[in-house]
Formats: C-alpha cells, structure tokens, sequence
C-alpha cells in the first residue's frame, strides 16, 4: 500500500486504506482538509484514467434546477472563457468518456481518457467549470439551456424552448417515464425522490435565475463534493494540482444536502392516472399496472445483492414464477421487474403491461397471493444457485462493452458513499456471494421477501390508463397559458421579449473568438498514433465446417461464436427468422422444459444470445451475407456443458406449446410498445436507409416493419397458431445446417480445444443441408419518405442517401466532417438554436449516409438545416488549430479500451467485411492529414445526399399532420 491511515498527502488526509481485489486496486479514501471535501483514489496499472467530481444534489421541486446546472455549467468557466468548453473538448480530446449526469439525488461529472496530458486537460476543464461557472453571471446560459421565452415579432405566437425543457419533454413521453416519476411523487413524499430532479416541463418555465444561482451557491462547494480517481497516473502530482488549483481556495462549510429517510407508508397507496396515445391507436391492453416497493436506508450488500437475484429469479428468467402466475391469469402481455439500489432507500418495482384498467386490483392479489406462497413453500434452490453463479460470472468477466471499468467502479461507489456508508463496500462482492451460496439451502431468501415485501406496507400501485388526446390537450393548454399570457404584456414587455429572444439568438449563433479557443488545451497530431492492431484471425477446417480463432487471453473464459448463413431463405422468411432469434431459449426442447433450460444456462454458462444480422464488403451496399449468430460464452471449464446446451436448442426446440409461444409473441410485442418511441432516432435511421440502400432494406426487417409484422401476428395467432409453429420448425430445418454453419472461438489454445473437442454435440445432428449462394434478397420497396404518429411531444427527424450513388468514393475526411458536424453545426443549428437535445451524422464507407436529430421541438425547421449543410460546408474557414482539434476528436473512437471477446468479435467482422489492415491503414492517414481544403470539396458530395428525396420523421401527431405535405405517407405505429 501506498499510504495508511492518518498520513496526509498534498493536503490531504488519508482515512482509509484497503485491498479490494475485486477490482484489482488499492483503493484509499481521502479528506481535504481546508476545504472538506472527500476523495477516493483507486490505485491500479489501467491506463484507461477516470476523474469525476460529484455533487450531493437534492432539489425540493420538480423545475429540474439539478439537470439544468448540469448543463450550464459546462457553458464557460473561469479560464475558459467560452460558450461551450465542454463541445471544445468533445471536438478535440482523446477522451474515452467525457460527460455529466443527473440522478434524483446526485450530480456527475465523469471524464476518462489512456493520454496522461488529455486527461489532466479534461479534469482542469471541469473543475473549472463546477467551482467558478459562467451560468451564474449570465442569464442567457439559462434561457439556453433551461427555458425561455422565445417570441420573434409581436405578431407571432408566444413559446418556450430551451435544451433541457425539449429533452423533458421527450424523456417524459414514455409511459415508463410516466408511471415512475407519478409512483416516486406517492412513494417518496417528504424526500427528494418524490420530485423529477430531471424537470417537468410543466415547471420548468417558473424556475427564476435566482433560484437558479443559489443553488449553485448551495450544493457546488467542495464540502458537499465526492472526487474519484482511477488508474495508472501520477498520483502525487494529481493530488497536488487538485489541491493547489482548486481545494485550497475554500473553507470547509456545513452544507445541508443530505438525503432524508422517507417515514413508512401506513399502508398500500394505489390510485389510477393517464397517459397519452396516438388517436389512432387502440385503448384495448394498453393499461399498465406497476407496484413500486420502497425499502429501509439500511440494507447490508449482501441483501441488495439476494435482492437482485430474487428479481431474476421471480421474474426476469424463463419460467420465473412470479410472472408465471401473471401470464397464467391472462391479465396482462408481460411482468418485468427492476431492483435499483442507487437510493438510499432502495426500490423494487413490477411492472404489467398490456393489461386493461380494471385488472388493478386483480394485478395486486396476484402478486400478493403469489409472494406469500413463494415465502411459504420455497424458492427453486437449484435455480437461485445457477443465478447466484451468473451473477458471479458477470461480476469476474468485468464487460462493460469498452467503456472504463474504473467509470463504472465509481458510480458503483457511489451508492453507499453519498449516504455516509463505506464505499468500498460497494466494490466487494466475493464474501457476498460466498455467503449467499451457503444460505441458499436454508430459508434466507424466503425470510428477505417476507421482511421486506410481506410485511413491508411501503408500497404504491399505480395504473396507467390510456387516454386519446392527451399529449394535445396539453399542448392545448400551454399554447392557450401563454397566449392569455401574451395578451396581459404592454408592448413594452413584448419589446423586451423580442429583444431578449433575438440577444440569445444572437450569442448562439455568434462563433468564439480565437483568443478563447486557445485557453482549451489542445494536443498535437504527432500525438496521435497512425498504426492500426495487428489482428491474426488463424483458420482451418473441422469436419468440413470452416473454423476461426482469435488468440487472446481471456481469464480462463471461452467465447464461441456460430454464424449460420441465412442465403437460401426467401425474403417472406426472414420476419420468421428474426422472430426465431427471440423464441429460442425461450420454448422447451425434447430435453428440458424452458424452465430447466434457464437454470442448466445460468448453471453452466455466462449467457448465450441469438440475432440476426449481416454482412457485406465494407465499400459496397450491393452483397451481403444475411446470418443468424449464436453467441455463448462459459468459464472453459464448463464449455462441454455450453456446448451440450447449444445442441440441444439449435436441434430439438419444440413449436407444439401454443399457450408458450403466445406468451412470447406478446412479451415480445409488450417490449416494442414500451421502448419503440425512445430509440426512435435508431428506428427512423434504419427506416430511412431501407429507401436507398439493399442492405438497409435488410436491416430494417429487424426495424419497424418487424414492429408491424409482430403486431398482426399477435392479433391473427389465435387463428394461425398451427401454421405458425409448422413455418417456424422448417425455418430451424433450413437455417441450422452444416453447410449453413462456420464459427469463431475466442481466447488461447485451451478454448480453442475445448470449442472443438465438443463440436459434435452440436454438429452430429444437424443436418448437411444444401450449399446456398450469396444472392440478392428483394423486398417489397417501400414507400419513401413516411412520417409515424406518435403520442410524444417531440420528434426524431432523418434525411438521407448514398453518395457513391452519384459517382463519389468514401475518404477519412468524412469522419472529420462528422465531428465537426456534430460537434460545430448540428450542435449549433439544431441544439442550441433549435432547441434538440441532440442530432446524429452517418457517413459510410458503402455509401450510405444519414442525419438525424434526437428529441427536437422542430421538424420542417431542421430539414431546412440540413438542406443548408452544403453551403456551410463550402463557406467553411478554419484556423490550422481548430482542424487539428476536429482531427484529435475524430480519432477519439479508436482509444476506447476493447475486452478481448471485443477483440475477437472485431478482427471476425473484418475478414467478413473485407475490411483489410491496408485500407484502415489509408484511412487513418486520411483523418490524421486531413484539412479543411478537403472538408470543404465534401460539399458536392454531401449535397448529393441531401438532394436525394429521402426523409423518414417519427414524432408528435400535432407537429406530423401540421406538415404533412412533406410526407408521401403518414401512418400511426402498430397497434
């Protein structure tokens, strides 16, 4: 160890030292001692850094004061002088995580990157812009980011828009938005969590700049800050400069943020609320019923721990009994369960979809019914030790998809630290799971769910009751507010309205002087690495059946991919095969119930996945190879297991459970009804690309037109269920072949031989099959240019083409020009000045290329604004400093720290894409060298795509139907 307790550091005092080796770290905690405020350093050779400061934040209403700092203050500081550092650092830093975040309680601002000097610019920019921000000075950070009102000349309606007021209004459109912030509001009343520290945009617009301000006052001072450290750096000097620069200027002070403990409920509060749908969508099942559990503020880790595996157990895995009672009583499509420990009082909710209003009452006795019998009669041991086993395989693994480890150490810690409990508590699991796997044969399970859901009477049931019109006559009563508003103004007032409308209109659209761009560090592109990771992908043959390999360490885990050609199939199978990847795992097979298949899976393995996708040469939109992949992965001494597993549902599925496959069909449809609206950008970009691109059209089986597909087989299963089942049994005749199979093994010699030593016990009974070429699949063209009804208050609007198309070619330019894109034009024209949340840029090296927006209050605006793209583009000056922060930004992607299944799963994408190291290579030269000469001859290119007459638009049925003339269809979602 490093230090111990009692030493002081760089004015510091050390607290507490220990060894967590769960995290492979020394891990320390630390109090400043002039200022107060409180750190944790976690010593470790990860080059991948992490710095957050964190605010204890607890708002007292729901104007989203807390939200709308988070954003503010990264709007100019101190000795950065500008607009908008954090969009500076954005375009210019190799950072591996640059971002701020909002919970109900607790205020973020995390920063990572694998460059010491990047890192410690990122961390000083920070700093500066929570201690001494511009927001609190200038009124007109506010008005941008949190609301205003905008009016252009007398005779124009009166509005709001503003950043978070927009986002607001997007987030809180989902009904799972709805219903939680509606049961916290009963669950929490006397605390913090009973108000959307996110903003309701109803109260958004009464937050004054004061209120504003102090608030900055009261939480933004280092004796209410938490500071976290991760990875390989000069400790020393970090804490030196921490102190030096910033600690030092304050005086420790008592500052009032704790969280207050929620006095129990005297009983089960239930009551009914709506919600908005399209007028075009049915009211039929579309009621949700959810009960939210709120425990004491004292629950030890290994209990939160039981609890999270009682979740899965109840109801998340296949054959969970708890949601097998609710689907038996055919009151609902589908029960999902979270347990979220990230309060202080931790909550559990269940939630029921596709269920009609008057089921409340019903809902709640089955839960009851069910919860008692459950405590009384037993849990299955045998499946809460395979949970307990896949939770511990999760936890070794240490997969967070590339993004730092240390990030997700850190917010971790913080859910003990903020409410004055050990935060390395957080961070040990190991004696956790060792005590739980001895208590699993006793009744430890059982009694947590009679003392903390039985007999705890702290609960809410909410229903959502579905109500047609709703989102309009909202927007209804806003518009009639602000005219009646508007009409009690003198002149003068609507003078200083239009006035302060147009200064803000003025300061967004204004650029930042040379001067205060050049207090944002910058570094040099001699910093930046032009090599590209040699990846050896080794082949050969077993029993006829192509085999790759990635060598890799891999802590002892096996990774094995099988990718099955879907080439032979026609194009009326592939929403039948996409349905298949969801069913499998699922259904029973001639072995196992799905039930036994779930517990021998979490036994066994670290989980096992089923898609469907495609290949194709990276520089071309014309062939692809469409495939279903299985993926698994299980410690490699179990790969027998795995791979026996594997076998088995690939082989012996069985279709003959009609009241299973229901079950499915309408878990399955429950799912797109609930997330369909917030991935929307996603939808509409997969949409928009199936007008012009042949693989797009592919990749949209999967998007909405699947969504519709799902639909009408809900509503016609009762009178096709038979054929159903016979079309999915050829499907797994024509797919699951031998001459369909090749597959990839991840890790080192060991998990190779494992993976092919057991092959057979998939491979024996599959079938030969037929060879199939690679073919071209012809869907039924769409029509062009669609716009989708909603009942959101927002909209997510796409516009589109191919650009070789037109005779141009893919250059490492067009990554620049994404970044500045994103970062400079779009941020400006369609965030700050439009009021979005946000817009997405894709420039592909087959061609194709989209624009999208996310969570905006416009629509023909910012297609004007895209349409507008390639004048910008010609126009554009840029000093050689400012190209070279757009060259850093670009290359940021390429530092993300990939795990080795990662690894593995890239170089295979590679070698099916065609996409040679010599060509990455030429690439990586292109962004490195580029200039802003060669971003401006991207103009013809990209107004070739906007010229393309494509333009895909999901959002508000109010906003769609005011401009439906730029549509050839407008059409509800499925029903």
């Amino acid at each position: 160890m490093r230090w111990k307790k009692g030493d002081r550091v760089h004015g510091f005092c050390v607290t507490a030292a220990s060894r967590i080796e769960e995290v492979n770290s020394d891990a320390y905690q630390m109090e400043h001692i002039k200022s107060g405020a409180r750190l944790m350093y976690l010593d470790n050779d990860d080059d991948n850094k992490v710095f957050y400061i964190c605010f204890r934040t607890t708002p007292d209403n729901s104007k989203g004061t807390p939200h709308i700092m988070e954003h503010s203050t990264l709007c100019g500081s101190r000795k950065y002088p500008l607009k908008e550092p954090f969009v500076e650092l954005a375009k210019g830093s190799l950072n591996t995580f640059l971002n701020a975040i909002t919970w109900p309680d607790k205020t973020m601002y995390p920063i990572a990157s694998r460059n010491a000097v990047d890192f410690h610019n990122l961390m000083d920019v920070y700093l500066d812009a929570v201690f001494y921000p511009d927001c609190i000075k200038n009124p007109q950070i506010l008005m941008q980011e949190g609301w205003h009102y905008e009016l252009e000349n007398k005779e124009a309606p009166l509005s709001y828009n503003g950043v978070v007021y927009n986002e607001m209004k997007g987030a809180l459109s989902t009904p799972d938005a709805i219903v939680e912030g509606k049961a916290m509001e009963k669950l929490f009343p006397d605390t913090t969590y009973g108000v959307e520290s996110g903003g309701d945009p109803e109260l958004i617009p009464t937050l004054s700049f004061r209120e504003f301000t102090e608030f900055h006052r009261r939480f933004y001072h280092p004796s209410n800050s938490y500071i976290y450290l991760y990875g390989d750096m000069d400790i020393d000097e970090t804490l030196n400069y921490i102190d030096h620069d910033y600690l030092s200027s304050f005086d420790r002070r008592n500052v009032d943020s704790g969280v207050r403990t929620q006095a129990p409920l005297s009983g089960r509060v239930s009551f009914v609320t709506p919600y908005g749908v399209a007028e075009n969508d049915s009211l039929q099942k579309k009621a949700i019923h959810a009960l939210f559990i709120a425990f004491n503020d004292h629950m030890s880790t290994m209990e939160s721990l039981a609890f999270r595996i009682l979740n899965y157990v109840l109801i998340d895995v296949d054959g969970a009994p708890l949601k097998q009672a609710m689907l038996n009583a055919g009151i609902g499509s589908d029960l999902s369960g979270d347990y979220c420990d990230s309060y202080k009082q931790p909550v559990w909710t269940l939630e029921l979809t596709g269920s009609e209003v008057e089921d409340q009452e019903r809902f709640a006795q089955i839960l009851d019914n069910t919860l008692r019998n459950i405590a009384l009669k037993g849990i299955d041991k045998d499946m809460l030790e395979a949970a307990l086993n896949r939770t511990e395989f999760t936890a070794r693994e240490n997969d967070y998809q590339g993004r730092p480890k240390g990030l997700f150490y850190g917010v971790r810690a913080m859910d003990m630290w903020l409410y004055d409990r050990n935060p390395f508590d957080a961070l040990r699991y190991i004696d956790d799971i060792d005590a739980l796997r001895k208590n699993i044969r006793t009744n430890y399970f059982e009694n947590l769910l009679i003392k903390y859901i039985i007999k705890n009477p702290h609960q809410v049931l909410v229903t959502m009751k579905p109500e047609k019109g709703l989102t309009e006559k909202v927007n209804r009563e806003t518009a009639e507010r602000l005219a009646s508003f508007k009409s009690s103004l003198s002149d003068q007032q609507l003078d200083e309205i239009i006035e302060s409308t147009r200064l803000l209109k003025e300061r967004q659209a204004s650029g930042e002087t040379e001067e205060a761009l050049k207090t944002i560090p910058l570094l040099s592109r001699n910093d930046l690495n032009r090599d590209v990771e040699e990846e050896n992908l080794e082949k050969d043959t077993i029993s006829g059946i192509d085999h790759y390999h990635f060598d890799v360490h891999t802590t002892g885990i096996t990774y094995v991919n099988l990718y099955f050609k879907l080439s032979s199939l026609a194009e009326k199978d592939i929403h039948y095969a996409i349905l298949l990847s969801t069913l499998l795992r699922g259904l029973s097979t001639s072995k196992h119930s799905y039930g036994e298949l779930a517990r021998l899976s979490n036994a066994y393995t670290g989980g096992m996945s089923f898609s469907v996708g495609s290949y194709g040469d990276i520089d071309s939109d014309i062939d692809y190879m469409p495939v279903l992949t299985v993926r698994a992965k299980a410690l490699t001494s179990k790969v027998d297991k795995m791979m026996d597993l594997l076998g088995e549902i690939i082989n012996h599925t069985l279709f003959t459970d009609m009241k299973r496959l229901k079950e499915l069909l309408l878990q399955e449809k429950s799912e797109w009804d609930m997330t369909a609206f917030s991935r929307g950008h996603d939808l509409v970009m997969t949409r928009l690309s199936s007008y012009f691109s042949r693989r797009g059209e592919f990749s949209e089986q999967a998007g909405l037109s699947y969504y519709y597909f799902l639909s009408d087989l809900v509503q016609r299963f009762d009178n096709d269920h038979e054929a159903l089942a016979e079309r999915l049994e050829n499907l797994v005749r024509k797919i699951f072949t031998r001459k369909n199979l090749f597959f990839e093994t991840i890790g080192e010699e060991e998990e190779r031989r494992a993976v092919v030593n057991t092959l057979p016990l998939i491979t024996e009974d599959l079938p030969d099959g037929q060879t199939s070429e690679c073919r071209h699949l012809d869907f039924a063209p769409a029509f062009i240019n669609e716009a989708f009804l909603t009942s959101g208050k927002v909209q997510y609007v796409a516009k589109g083409g191919n650009f070789k198309n037109h005779g141009f070619t893919y250059s490492g330019a067009l990554a620049v020009m994404e970044t500045i894109l994103r970062y400079e034009y779009l941020w400006k024209k369609v965030r700050v000045l439009g009021g979005a949340y946000g817009a997405f840029t894709r420039f592909l090296r087959n061609g194709n290329s989209e624009l999208c927006s996310y969570r905006d209050p416009n629509l023909a605006e910012t297609i004007r604004i895209y349409e507008e793209l390639p004048e910008y583009l010609e126009k554009l000056e840029l000093s050689e400093r400012e190209m070279t922060k757009y060259v850093i930004g670009t290359m940021a992607a390429s530092e993300i720290q990939l795990t080795p299944f990662m690894k593995g799963e890239r170089a295979m994408t590679h070698f099916l894409t065609h996409n040679t190291r010599e060509s990455r290579l030429k690439i990586r030269s292109e962004i490195i060298d580029c200039t802003v000469k060669d971003i401006r001859n991207l103009a013809p290119l990209v107004r070739s795509v906007m010229e393309d007459p494509y333009l895909c638009v999901m959002g508000s049925e109010e906003k769609i139907q005011k401009n439906k003339e730029l549509f050839r269809i407008v059409q509800s979602m499925p029903d």
